[in-house]
């Protein structure tokens, strides 16, 4: 009677061939021998994010910008004036829009940008005069009063910010912004043209963010 050939599984690994060896080990080891490269893979590479990644000094964010960056030279200008490496400087940019085209604060990309700024994760922000007055009134912005040259006060533009009707007694606060057709030298397109820069009400860097706003209103 012929023996019967026996599975993979009934030899001992010792007496398997090379060949059955490796069909044993795919078989039963690929699975977590894949698991364990892709742990190892993403602990590399947050590792390495952590050892090389440095901490921002500067941050301003551009919204609904599209493909216009004409401010950038004045940001990086500003850095190298001020010790600011650009590793440690960041300019990036979000689409949030109005409540008329499907944005505005109360949407998605609006909840996005205000953990953003809640979380000191911007400075200085720049946007649409009517992207600005719709966020402002949520308290998004700073009070710019006590910031800007007395000249520019009455250049200011003032958004009257809401808050909780259970607390009565406090005073109606502002939120502030400069038009930047106003600021000598600024970008002449039609998206600066009508474009507000202000400061997060949370900024992570004030005394920056104060200081580039004036030194572009002295230009």
């Amino acid at each position: 009677m012929k023996q019967r050939e026996r599975s993979k599984d009934e030899i001992p690994f010792s007496e398997m061939t090379p060949a059955q060896k490796r069909s044993y080990l795919w078989d039963y080891w690929r699975i977590p021998v894949l698991v364990v490269v892709v742990v190892a893979v993403m602990l590399i590479a947050l590792i390495r994010s952590m050892v090389t990644s440095k901490e921002t000094l500067f941050s301003v964010t551009i919204v609904d910008v599209g493909d216009d960056s004409s401010f950038t030279p004045y940001v990086e200008q500003y850095a190298d004036e001020n010790g600011i490496p650009r590793d440690q400087l960041v300019i990036g940019d979000m689409v949030v829009g109005t409540a008329e085209t499907g944005g505005g604060a109360s949407s998605q990309a609006g909840m996005a940008l205000y953990v953003r700024m809640q979380a000191g994760s911007e400075d200085i922000m720049i946007l649409p005069e009517a992207v600005f007055e719709e966020f402002a009134t949520g308290g998004y912005f700073l009070d710019l009063t006590d910031v800007v040259p007395e000249e520019w006060q009455d250049r200011l533009v003032i958004a009257e910010q809401r808050y909780d009707e259970f607390d009565e007694v406090q005073p109606e606060p502002m939120a502030c912004g400069i038009r930047m057709r106003d600021i000598p030298g600024m970008p002449d397109t039609p998206y600066y043209q009508d474009a507000v820069i202000a400061i997060s009400y949370y900024p992570d860097h004030f005394d920056t963010s104060a200081d580039f706003l004036n030194s572009l209103l002295k230009k």
